[in-house]
This record gives structure tokens, C-alpha cells and sequence, in this order.
């Protein structure tokens, strides 16, 4: 389920998107789950920025999320071939995200890589 609102015209919003699919989620990457920000629901919106250009609200996993530099470098390599410029990135200081704004094939994948991490755990003391 990602909740992203596209305010700009179709084609640019779809070439924006298909170039933020491209932009995984850094902390997914260290989990072992690579997923991108956009099947992880981190985008919000992708709207016009008042100079012929495009502005990106995000929201973050966590507020004080460490490898906010990484993905902003990320999606300034993505978005800006597409746009021929740099886009506006916003963060939404709200924190709305929750798991549930990842699309049904991100919590699937990070669901079976905690089936695995959890099958490599040792048996409890009085499980056997």
C-alpha cells in the first residue's frame, strides 16, 4: 500500500517515480532486504516546486535516521538525469510511517528474510 500523491503531470510524475524506484532504502540494504523507498512507502508526495521543477516530500523509517545523507545522494542521482536538475527534497518531520505503507511485496520479502534469520536462531532450552 504506498500512499504516494503525484501533483505534477502524469509523464513527469511517472518518470520520477520509475527514477525513485531505483533509490533503496539504505537501511533495508543493512538488513540483508534491499527495497526501494518507494515500495517501502517513503514517498509521500512528488509535487511542482514553483520553479519548473519537482519537489519530493519523504517521510523516514525513524526520525533520527543515520543514513539520511546516503539516500538524499541516492535520489539526487536518480531524479536529477530525469529532471536535468536537482529536485527539492522535503522531509516529513511527522513521522507517518509505519510498516503498513509498504506495498504487500516489501512486507513480503522483509517477512521472509525474518523467517530466516529466525530458522538460524538455536533451539531454546525446553523448545525441543
Amino acid at each position: 500500500m504506498t500512499i504516494t500523491e503525484i501533483a505534477v503531470p502524469e509523464q513527469v510524475g511517472e518518470r520520477v517515480l520509475t527514477a525513485l524506484r531505483e533509490v533503496v532504502d539504505p537501511c533495508s540494504v543493512a538488513a540483508a532486504t534491499p527495497i526501494d523507498i518507494v515500495e517501502m512507502g517513503l514517498v509521500d508526495r512528488i509535487e511542482p516546486d514553483g520553479e519548473d521543477g519537482v519537489a519530493i516530500r519523504l517521510s523516514l523509517t525513524t526520525p533520527s535516521c543515520m543514513m539520511l545523507g546516503q539516500l538524499l545522494d541516492q535520489i539526487d542521482r536518480h531524479v536529477s538525469p530525469v529532471l536535468g536538475r536537482r529536485p527539492e527534497v522535503t522531509l516529513d518531520d511527522g513521522m507517518t510511517w509505519t510498516p503498513e505503507r509498504m506495498t504487500g511485496n516489501a512486507r513480503a520479502i522483509r517477512e521472509a528474510r525474518r523467517e530466516v534469520l529466525l530458522s538460524l536462531l538455536p533451539a531454546r532450552r525446553g523448545d525441543d
